[in-house]
């Protein structure tokens, strides 16, 4: 399998754009194109959900890979994703790696206990090309979360890690070619994203047939499938998370 890597040439700054992801589809933007802007106004997340745009500085990125073939194992794409944009943070934003860092699987990045990234995947296939458009929304720096956003965060609040956009995007676009080609290659990256894995140990809970079940979650095998166990022993694989997917501690 042969990729095409994003181009650091083929770069488009916007002040607004509806999606970016959007965008990137249309053909008159080749494989190796990436997008940076500065406001979405109809961003969205996996399964439908919207993304919101947060904070004095938010990083909304698409970039645009192609491939000769599909992936054998399409669900590590958004977790090697997620080690690229963990590494960038860890990388740019020192008072990150004081905080709790964290991989939600299958493609979120949570820092001390709150949300700071959405990454999502969506393919086009044309005759035997493939192409892998990779949004990345981040809320790298802000003071205030909506009351109806609990759950998220920002990367930082310090006033002197402010304006590390452009260092951001240098350091991530070499990470996301890496991931690319780890993934291409066949090599494993499991074992960062177990030693970062968001509950792994805890209790999580889901409701499947109108009835909620739990397991203890173990981790993610090489293939990106979630693996937890039962109370009785029993093994369950997810390939997709649950839409009530949660931790109960």
């Amino acid at each position: 399998m042969s990729f095409q890597l994003l181009d650091p040439e083929k770069g488009i700054f916007l002040s607004e754009a509806g999606s970016t992801n959007t965008i990137l589809k249309g053909k008159e933007f080749p494989a190796g194109s990436w997008i940076l802007a500065d406001f979405q106004s109809s961003g969205r997340g996996r399964k439908g959900k919207t993304w919101s745009i947060l904070g004095e500085e938010p990083f909304i990125f698409s970039g645009k890979f192609s491939s000769d073939s599909n992936l054998s194992s399409p669900g590590l794409f958004s977790l090697y994703v997620g080690i690229a944009v963990a590494k960038t943070i860890l990388a740019v934003y020192p008072s990150a790696s004081k905080k709790d860092l964290r991989i939600k699987w299958p493609n979120d990045i949570y820092l001390n206990g709150k949300k700071v990234c959405g990454i999502l995947i969506e393919t086009e296939k044309e005759g035997e090309v493939w192409d892998w458009i990779l949004g990345i929304g981040a809320n790298l720096y802000g003071t205030k979360i909506p009351d109806y956003l609990g759950d998220a965060g920002f990367i930082t609040i310090d006033q002197n890690e402010k304006g590390r956009k452009s260092r951001f995007l240098e350091t991530l676009l070499p990470l996301l070619n890496d991931a690319v080609l780890a993934i291409s290659s066949g090599e494993k990256r499991t074992e960062f994203i177990n030693e970062k894995l968001l509950w792994k140990g805890e209790t999580i809970a889901w409701t499947e047939g109108g009835e909620q079940k739990t397991a203890t979650l173990l981790g993610v095998n090489d293939e990106g499938k979630l693996l937890a166990r039962t109370s009785v022993g029993n093994m369950v694989e997810f390939i997709d998370s649950p839409e009530d997917f949660r931790s109960l501690e």
